[in-house]
């Protein structure tokens, strides 16, 4: 059977269960409440980080340098590395520049490991049944 879809609105309503009464809330179209002021301030993440993964910075570190969110922090490298900024991690040392080629190279294959997973996954998804 299936369900009909939620119409379109401006604003989207989240349901939240606590103590078994169910608030609606409305989020805001824009970032600007939701974003901290060191997120708003310009900086590069690159300036705080050094070659090599010997020298790397683990996140948690990083938040604490910069004052950004674990997903203001994401999303300040994700956009440094898309205006090619070669910003590396591995799951083991942190975020870190490369120290050479090889380095970046297992970073690259990481990923795209990463984005098949991902794409595997949303496949099997959009081929269950529902």
């Amino acid at each position: 059977m299936k369900k009909p879809k939620a119409p379109a609105r401006a604003t989207t309503l989240a349901r939240a269960v606590e103590n078994g009464t169910v608030y609606q809330t409305s989020h805001a179209s824009t970032q600007e409440h939701t974003i901290p002021a060191a997120e708003k301030q310009s900086f590069r993440i690159a300036d705080f980080l050094h070659p090599g993964a010997e020298n790397a910075i683990p996140r948690r570190d990083l938040m604490a340098l910069t004052g950004c969110s674990d997903r203001g922090l994401r999303l300040k490298i994700e956009a440094e590395r898309r205006q090619g900024c070669p910003i590396l991690s591995d799951n083991v040392h942190g975020y870190f520049l490369p120290g050479d080629k090889s380095e970046r190279d297992r970073c690259v294959r990481s990923l795209l490991r990463r984005a098949g997973e991902i794409e595997a996954t949303a496949a099997a998804i959009e081929q269950a049944e529902v």
